[in-house]
């Protein structure tokens, strides 16, 4: 089942205040790895989802899933 990450970003993210083209509201979460913020309207090839069983959402950069599982945050 494929997500859509940007959409997910819209619904749990926190505001920036800006709006994108086709007039939604751009919404950003932190990589959970590096804490950079993520954007609804980034390149999302590279951003991993993680929905836990307990219903948190994790979002991180792909190159920074050896940090999250580390740290033991999922």
């Amino acid at each position: 089942m494929m997500i859509d990450k940007s959409a997910r970003i819209r619904a749990i993210g926190r505001p920036t205040g800006n709006i994108d083209g086709r007039k939604r509201p751009i919404r950003e979460v932190n990589c959970q790895g590096c804490g950079e913020k993520i954007k609804s309207t980034d390149d999302l090839s590279e951003v991993e989802y993680v929905k836990t069983k307990r219903g948190s959402e994790f979002f991180f950069h792909a190159a920074c899933r050896d940090r999250v599982w580390q740290h033991g945050i999922c």
